[in-house]
């Protein structure tokens, strides 16, 4: 028997080619009515920055990024679910909108086991394969490392 699925944690780097694991992400809240937490990680601050700027100015300023970047994102899903769902359709709960610093493999592991998620989605982009054997990738990092299934929907390299 199949574990239920009651939060699914959809972790993105927002870009506009991340649109089909978001796709996948409603698919699976909608098919097992579960909660969507939309997770976007911000890289870490260059340390440039936070050595010049007062410890109080760089908090200030990261409140303020992580706030524009969740209304950001917020108006993003209204679009997204207005184009993707039925007019009379919504999902069974509102998404909830966590945005956190550090590094994306970290963070998504962190909010997993701190959310209790039943699942990660998550997007993954072609790349080199010489890229993948010194870096790895986020999706790689997260799939070795996580304790609960792991969704990974293929993405097309993201062009401007």
């Amino acid at each position: 028997m199949l574990p239920e699925i009651n939060t699914i944690l959809y972790a993105s780097d927002i870009s506009e080619g991340s649109r089909p694991a978001f796709r996948m992400a409603i698919k699976q809240a909608i098919n097992n009515n579960a909660q969507i937490v939309f997770l976007h990680a911000l890289e870490p601050m260059d340390d440039f920055i936070e050595d010049f700027l007062p410890e109080n100015a760089s908090l200030k300023h990261k409140i303020q990024l992580i706030e524009s970047f969740k209304i950001r994102i917020g108006m993003r899903i209204k679009a997204f679910l207005k184009s993707e769902l039925e007019e009379d359709f919504e999902l069974p709960y509102p998404p909830i909108i966590q945005v956190s610093p550090g590094k994306p493999d970290q963070v998504i592991l962190k909010a997993a086991s701190k959310l209790n998620a039943s699942m990660i989605v998550m997007g993954d982009r072609e790349v080199s394969s010489v890229s993948r054997v010194f870096l790895g990738s986020t999706a790689q990092k997260v799939i070795h490392h996580s304790e609960i299934p792991v969704l990974i929907v293929p993405l097309k390299k993201h062009t401007k």
